[in-house]
Formats: structure tokens, sequence, C-alpha cells
């Protein structure tokens, strides 16, 4: 094709090359802003910069020997440039807090009435172990210009604050403190979303992080009234606090996120005990509402029991990385939650109830998102997907975790399901758990019978469907 001939793409529209734009770097972007003035509009165009990240860290060599942080200049260019335009906003430091952040300081104070915000995310310092914090030291000066924005936003609806440094010091210095600016700001009480120490992922994280104390959390839920979702910790819930969220005059909720965070010996880490009769109340006043459970620490299933107790309109539940079940937890939550739960997520190897899993999917009618890393037999997945087929929106299971059982190991023997030790077809006693291990033989080793059952669920789900890789 000669020059002559070649397309002018400046000429496309301006939406194309937003589209384009939220592919390239900010030096990218700047770069092909300067071709031509239909470019450079579009690199101009309010929309492009709605959602940004602010990232601080990866100093190293002299900045770190000067005490001081190396902030990104693409920082300063878009704070400068296009703060007015922000509306979902994310702070990501990871820096520590005690190292000078210099002129960005500076250009945050200077710019703080361009923030219009609607959204904003913090996550400052990230989620610190408990024993660690009172080491951590921090500069007031890196931490006003964050708490000056929130101070300042008159049209804010949603914040999370996934971590900041919350220990004694810090909440007594209003420079410091996020929380008390949040309350004090008459302008945001009519916030919408609240989050706190939120965690939307699985993988394994610390199991001791410094949270704020539930009195402060109940101020803070007390004093934002018009919350539709609402983020948090375990040990930060109380009784009254899901009183309070069904007292009259409040919006109802619509999401409750609760991140279950229990440590036996640490009576900071005690599993909240909530009434029956406090969840029936919650769930008869907030009608819609869908509690999302992410379970990160191991909890025997009476401590979760009187926790999550019938009445709790439980929607969803998922188990982290290395976090186990017992299978009296999944009978509860087959008894209980059986007209609510939508999602079952477990995310451990170690699992020995699909017994309970089963009965689990039988008795809900409404769990049609199943993802289980357990070992579970070839013909219960085949029962799992008949039993809810094409209502099936994902059902994943992983490909070496499943098996067939080898009956010629022990073929004259029956095992109960809660019996630890069992006579063989020799009459010697055996551990339950070593026979069973021998019976299990992954479907890995049986290509055809695999691919049957890859075909028969495949069937039922009326989609192509293959087991998960992930562990392999």
């Amino acid at each position: 094709m000669n020059v002559e001939e070649s397309p002018d793409f400046g000429n496309l529209p301006i939406v194309v090359w937003i589209r384009v734009f939220e592919y390239l770097s900010l030096k990218d972007r700047y770069s092909a802003s300067l071709a031509c003035s239909n470019i450079y509009n579009a690199f101009n165009h309010p929309t492009l910069w709605q959602k940004v990240t602010l990232d601080v860290g990866g100093s190293s060599g002299k900045h770190r020997y000067f005490h001081c942080v190396k902030i990104p200049k693409r920082n300063f260019h878009l704070v400068r440039r296009f703060a007015r335009m922000f509306h979902d906003l994310t702070f990501s430091i990871c820096e520590p807090l005690h190292m000078s952040f210099g002129e960005w300081n500076t250009v945050l104070e200077e710019n703080i009435k361009d923030f219009k915000l609607g959204h904003l995310t913090l996550d400052v310092g990230g989620l610190r172990n408990k024993p660690n914090v009172s080491e951590m030291k921090i500069r007031t000066e890196n931490m006003k210009p964050m708490v000056d924005i929130v101070r300042n936003q008159s049209h804010l609806k949603t914040l999370v604050v996934n971590s900041w440094p919350v220990f004694a010091n810090s909440l007594q210095n209003p420079d410091e403190n996020i929380f008390q600016a949040a309350i004090e700001n008459n302008n945001i009480k009519g916030l919408r979303k609240l989050g706190l120490f939120k965690c939307n992922s699985t993988a394994w994280s610390g199991r001791r992080p410094h949270l704020i104390s539930s009195e402060l959390t109940l101020k803070l839920v007390d004093h934002f009234k018009n919350l539709t979702h609402l983020a948090l910790r375990s040990p930060m819930i109380t009784s009254d606090l899901i009183s309070s969220l069904s007292l009259r005059g409040r919006d109802k909720l619509q999401q409750l996120h609760i991140t279950i965070n229990f440590i036996p010996e640490d009576e900071s880490f005690k599993m909240p005990t909530v009434n029956e009769s406090v969840w029936k109340d919650f769930s008869n006043y907030n009608t819609n509402v869908k509690v999302k459970v992410l379970v990160l620490s191991r909890a025997p299933h009476y401590k979760l029991e009187c926790f999550l107790r019938p009445s709790c309109p439980l929607y969803e539940i998922k188990f982290g990385e290395y976090i186990r079940s017992d299978k009296e937890f999944i009978t509860y939550l087959a008894d209980s939650f059986n007209s609510t739960l939508d999602t079952f997520e477990y995310n451990e190897e170690d699992g020995d109830f699909e017994r309970e899993l089963v009965t689990l999917v039988e008795n809900s009618d409404q769990l049609c998102r199943l993802k289980y890393c357990g070992k579970i037999n070839c013909q219960n997945v085949i029962r799992l997907a008949k039993l809810r087929k094409k209502n099936w929106e994902s059902f994943h299971l992983i490909r070496k975790n499943i098996y067939k059982k080898n009956v010629e190991k022990n073929p004259e023997m029956t095992i109960d399901s809660d019996q630890v030790i069992a006579k063989n077809k020799d009459g010697v006693y055996v551990l339950v758990d070593l026979v069973k291990f021998h019976e299990q033989v992954s479907m890995l080793d049986y290509e055809e019978e695999e691919q049957i059952m890859i075909e028969k669920v495949s069937e039922y789900l009326g989609r192509d469907w293959f087991p998960d890789k992930f562990y392999q």
C-alpha cells in the first residue's frame, strides 16, 4: 500500500481513541497525543481519567540512603493535569511511611480542591500483622494529604480502606486518622459503600492483621446511615453492630461482606457471638441483603455456628487457601442456609466431606456456583452436575483430585464415614484414612473413563466442561 493510500487513523472517532488509550502507558498516551488535534482531544477526554491508581513504591539505592522516596513522575503529571477529572481514585502505597515523600505531599495539598471523587480506595502501608505494628513509624506529613482529601470531599459515595496504619498514636493524631476525618465531614454523610480492611482474595494472608476496634467500627456504621454495602473483618463485628443495621431510619443494606479472622488464644481475634433473634431482625429489615463470608482462619464449627445463625441470609461462603473446614460445618450449612446459599468455594485440597458436599447441593436449591479443590469421586462429580444441570453458573473441580474407587484393594471391607479404625478382609485392624488413600485412584490414570465423565458432565451442563488444572 502506498503512503498516499494509507488510512488516516487520526480521523477515527474520539471514542475509539479513548479505548485505544486505555491499553497504553501514560508515556505512550502522551506520545500519541502529539500526532494530531483529534488524538490530543481524546487524550484530554474526562472519560480516560475517571479511574486512576496512584502508586508509591519501589524505591532503592540512593533514595533509601537519603531517607526519601522516589515518586513516579507519572503521578505528578496525573495530579497536576487531570485531578479535576478523577472520579474513582486509588492510593496504593507500599513504601515505608517513615520515609519522606518530599514534593509529592506538596503537590497533593496544592491540588486537593480539584479532587471531586465519587469513589476512593486506600491501600496504605499494607496490612500489618499485629506483633510488628509497635515497631512501625510514620511521618504525619505523608498521611495528612490523603486525610485532607477525605475532609474536603462533598460527593464521595464509596470509601474503601483496605489498609491504613491504625496503632494508638496514629488514631490520636487527627492528621493521621482517616476514620475520624470521614466522620467529621458532614458532606459525605450520605456515603453508600464502606469497606474496612476488606479482603477479596482467597490467597493466604496474615493471620493477625491490625484492625480498628469494634467500638470505632460501630461508631462509623452508626454515623453512615445510608450505607447499602458494608465490608468488615469479624473481630470488628459485635451483636450491637448487627442490631444497629436493623434500626429504622437506615437505608436497607444490600450486601454485607465479612472476612473471618479467628485466633483462639487471642481475645482480640475471638469469633463474635450473635443471637438468632438479632440475625432475624437484621434479615427482616434488610429484606434483599446478601451476606458474603470469606474464611481466612480455620475455626471450629461450633464457633462459626454461634456467629452465623440460621436466620443470617448467607448468600456466599468461601474458604481461603490452606483453610480447612470440618464436615460438621458443611452439614450445618446444608441444614441452615438451603434457601439463601448461592455460592460455595473451598480452596484447600485436604477436604474430607464430599458426602456432605453432595447433601449441601441437594438441599440448597439456590446454589449455582461451586468450586471444590478437595478429593471427589468421579461418580459424585456426575451426580453434582446432574443435580443442577444447566443452572450451574460455575462448576469448578480440580482434575488431579478427581478419583475412582479401586474396589480390588478391599472388596469385602465396608467403612462407616465416622470410623477411625476398622477391620480389613483378613480381620486386621487398620487406619480408615490409610485404607481410603489406597482405594482412591486418580482419574488421570484412566483416560477413557475420565473422558466418559467429562462428556456426561458436559451434557448435563449444556456446555463444554473440563476440570480445572490448578495445582497440577
